[in-house]
């Protein structure tokens, strides 16, 4: 294992070093710009829009460094078996051959074995910047290219250019020159409708699926009957209520959202009053936010762009009089993350295990050293939600995990994961709704079955930390026990993070499933799926990659903590 660690560190140290002076073959503005230190093209004053990006990566990168060191380890022991022919004068001028099933197998037994040096190398990973570098160079220059024929479909035409980039940061400086008002309203209002028919089929599919599960009490002839009530509902509500609901629907929005059902609205509306309005917001009642608005219809394209390599994205729109504190805010960032990464890679290569607070994970359980017990009759292990964000096999025994992960008693996610690893503070945990005292037992009490824990909830809250792109803000998750036996527990999460851009939105859904696999370890899937309740916003994919590259970073933290007190308490 040592091996594969230091081919992995190398391998940081050679991408790290490599030229990407070039982005897929194109001249690299920026790195042209500064070369011959022309001053650009962007006038810059009280009207300029800074486009800020940083590159990350995705939980991807976990799976695919976890496949890597699967091939280099097979690669090492089929060299070690070549070097023991040639010693032994047997015939050898094969070349490597492609692992059995039987070797497969034998192989998930080293990777459980050394799954708490494997999620370390998979944190590490994540962490790393040497992809998000190379992509973020391709990247700056591709929206150069590309943003102002973007744009120029939807009737703006603009300056831009890369004002500067460092790492997997970098900013982009616009200047809207002219608008096309009708052509925008036309485009805005097919963007509004695809937005909308997208989101009704998509809860159309979660209705059939709900129908379909076995989970469900209702069923679709009930639905059918529901429909048509509705149906009649609304033909009976009077105009004034229906301009009531509008309105109150409205609210729930985002300003961006609103600017963009207002100019929907707008192509219905003669043009000598349509752009009478455009010119009167544009330049005297918002004019900052129809920029960014602007601007925000292209991030679409940007986030489709960074989610077929593999990454995920931050994002923000700033004006001049905020960019130069927010850039400072940015490279302050990456500082830390730089730190952070070298400290996380001398731990890996020195074996240490940082701050341990005791043994939270609880005492070790007898019965988790017995090979797994069969799956109940009947049950069936719930379905990953829509973005698997990690998959791994973890040191520790199933009942004793359950313990530390659901029982009212145990700090080790209040302690050990959220104060101790995330820096979270503000950190209030409730207890469980129904059967409090009983929730991660061991053996449950006569008069309560496993099916009685199932629907009990928590609510907690803590207050995140800032990041440049995100201000310090208060998250309340509601816990919900969805599978409870000795073969699979599953926790399914619901956050609102209504502080964040965009926060009124969506609901941020993220589920722990964990299964036994008996002789003291058991199997852990962690997936997310975001909700938008009042349909997808203009900033749906931000959303999404945010969440994503968030709850990536959580999963493998957990993992990370898990294994930490896995090893240090065994």
């Amino acid at each position: 294992l040592s091996k594969v660690r230091n081919k992995f560190v190398d391998a940081y140290q050679l991408i790290k070093e490599g030229d990407s002076a070039t982005a897929g073959g194109l001249k690299d503005e920026y790195k042209q710009k500064v070369k011959e230190g022309s001053p650009g093209v962007v006038t810059h004053n009280d009207q300029t829009l800074y486009v800020n990006v940083m590159v990350k990566n995705s939980a991807r990168v976990v799976s695919y460094e976890l496949e890597r060191l699967g091939k280099l380890r097979w690669q090492e022991q089929e060299e070690e078996k070549q070097q023991q022919q040639q010693q032994n004068g047997s015939p050898t001028g094969k070349k490597p051959r492609s692992p059995t099933n039987k070797e497969k197998f034998q192989f998930e037994g080293f990777r459980a074995m050394a799954h708490g040096n494997f999620i370390k190398l998979a944190g590490l990973a994540l962490a790393s910047d040497f992809t998000p570098r190379k992509v973020a160079v391709q990247l700056s220059n591709d929206l150069y290219r590309l943003m102002v024929p973007q744009l120029k479909r939807r009737g703006v035409a603009i300056d831009t250019e890369i004002e500067y980039r460092v790492g997997p940061y970098f900013v982009l400086a616009v200047n809207v020159k002219h608008i096309n008002w009708l052509k925008l309203i036309k485009y805005t209002r097919r963007d509004v409708l695809r937005r909308r028919n997208d989101w009704k089929r998509n809860q159309e599919r979660r209705d059939e699926l709900r129908n379909i599960s076995h989970h469900s009490s209702v069923t679709a002839g009930d639905n059918t009957t529901l429909d048509e009530d509705r149906s009649l509902l609304h033909r009976e509500m009077t105009l004034m209520r229906r301009i009531y609901k509008m309105l109150g629907n409205l609210r729930k929005l985002s300003f961006m959202e609103q600017i963009a059902f207002g100019l929907a609205c707008l192509y219905h509306v003669h043009w000598t009053i349509s752009l009478p309005v455009c010119y009167l917001f544009y330049n005297f009642l918002c004019p900052t936010m129809m920029r960014k608005y602007i601007l925000a219809t292209v991030t679409d394209e940007i986030f489709s762009y960074v989610e077929q390599r593999g990454m995920e994205m931050e994002i923000q729109i700033q004006e001049s009089r905020k960019q130069a504190a927010f850039m400072l805010g940015a490279l302050r960032e990456l500082r830390e993350d730089s730190r952070e990464l070298k400290k996380k890679r001398q731990e890996t290569e020195s074996h240490e295990k940082g701050n341990i607070l005791g043994p939270l994970l609880g005492p070790a359980i007898p019965e988790d050293k017995k090979p797994a017990p069969d799956i109940p009759e009947g049950f069936e292990v719930p379905e990953n939600l829509e973005y698997v964000g990690l998959e791994i096999e973890l040191p520790v025994g199933f009942k004793r995990l359950r313990w530390a992960l659901c029982s009212s008693e145990s700090g080790f996610s209040k302690d050990g994961v959220m104060a101790g690893e995330a820096k979270y503070d503000n950190i209030t945990f409730h207890d469980w709704n129904k059967h409090n005292d009983v929730v991660g037992c061991v053996t449950l009490p006569d008069g309560v079955t496993e099916d009685d824990l199932i629907g009990a909830e928590k609510e907690t809250s803590y207050l995140m930390p800032r990041s440049a792109f995100v201000a310090a803000n208060m998250v309340t998750e509601f816990n919900i026990i969805v599978a409870y036996n000795d073969y699979c527990f599953c926790i399914k999460r619901k956050t609102l993070t209504p502080e964040v851009p965009f926060g009124s939105t969506f609901v941020a859904w993220t589920q722990l499933v964990v299964t036994n696999t008996g002789h003291g370890t058991c199997n852990m899937v962690c997936s997310t799926e975001a909700e938008f309740p009042n349909g997808p916003p203009l900033a749906s994919r931000q959303i999404k990659s945010g969440m994503r590259a968030g709850t990536a970073e959580a999963f493998v933290l957990l993992g990370e903590t898990i294994c930490k007190y896995a090893d240090e308490f065994p």
